[in-house]
């Protein structure tokens, strides 16, 4: 292995560790009662289903106010999928990477 191998190797080596310690980081919060009930319960599930309510409330579509419960939605949507990343890339196997 030349030196630009041995590199790039030690560059993935620290990455994936980063995603390893974030999904053990993740687990340890879901596995948190208030983590659960605040951003699992609270946010991912009540705050979305509070907002996709607005978007028919006749209220909120006179008044224009849709585009920014549909930002509110899209805001839950990047959090969770930012989770979902960290859980696929972090448990991930060193081999995994070779296929």
């Amino acid at each position: 292995m030349n030196n630009l191998e041995e590199q790039e190797q030690e560059i993935l080596t620290v990455e994936n560790q980063y995603w390893v310690d974030m999904n053990d980081a993740l687990t340890r919060l879901e596995n948190n009662k208030d983590f659960q009930k605040v951003v699992l319960s609270g946010y991912f599930r009540d705050k979305a289903i509070n907002g996709v309510s607005l978007l028919a409330n006749d209220q909120t579509i006179n008044e224009g106010k849709r585009p920014a419960v549909i930002e509110g939605l899209i805001a839950i949507s990047h959090l969770e999928d930012f989770f979902i990343t960290i859980k696929n890339i972090g448990t991930l196997s060193p081999n995994d990477d070779d296929e």
